[in-house]
């Protein structure tokens, strides 16, 4: 059996595995690179990483058009049942970069899939214009 000292040992060398894994996806000043057909313009694309039973969600988009004066991107979860939930407002930066990290969300909500709505800036709790992007589970 393992001693108290060793399993937190072990705990906490899992916990930096994981910081090193993290760091560079959410961490703003990362150097984020996507890589697409050559020739072709780089499209709009975001990636959401949802963990439904830590309540836990990273999302990264880029190549982001840039937006009107007092408009944002607003992020939704859409459940399996019952209506999208508002996931976190963002605004692209100059390279047309963005994250939302662990917006608040009901905890357990299983995700069917995820959408963008370009909203007001303080986002809606309903989306109010068309769904720009939208993506389901790879």
């Amino acid at each position: 059996m393992a001693s108290a000292g060793s399993e937190a040992a072990e705990s906490a060398r899992q916990l930096e595995e994981l910081r090193k894994i993290a760091a560079p996806i959410i961490e703003p000043e990362a150097q984020r690179v996507t890589l697409v057909a050559a020739k072709t313009p780089p499209q709009p694309q975001g990636k959401a990483f949802y963990l439904k039973n830590r309540n836990s969600l990273v999302f990264l988009a880029n190549n982001m058009p840039a937006l009107p004066p007092k408009k944002a991107y607003e992020l939704w979860l859409i459940p399996t049942s019952g209506a999208a939930i508002p996931a976190g407002v963002f605004k692209p930066d100059s390279h047309g970069n963005a994250t939302v990290v662990n917006p608040p969300l009901p905890a357990g909500t299983e995700a069917k899939a995820f959408a963008i709505t370009v909203e007001n800036e303080a986002g809606s709790p309903v989306a109010t214009s068309p769904v720009l992007m939208i993506g389901t589970g790879e």
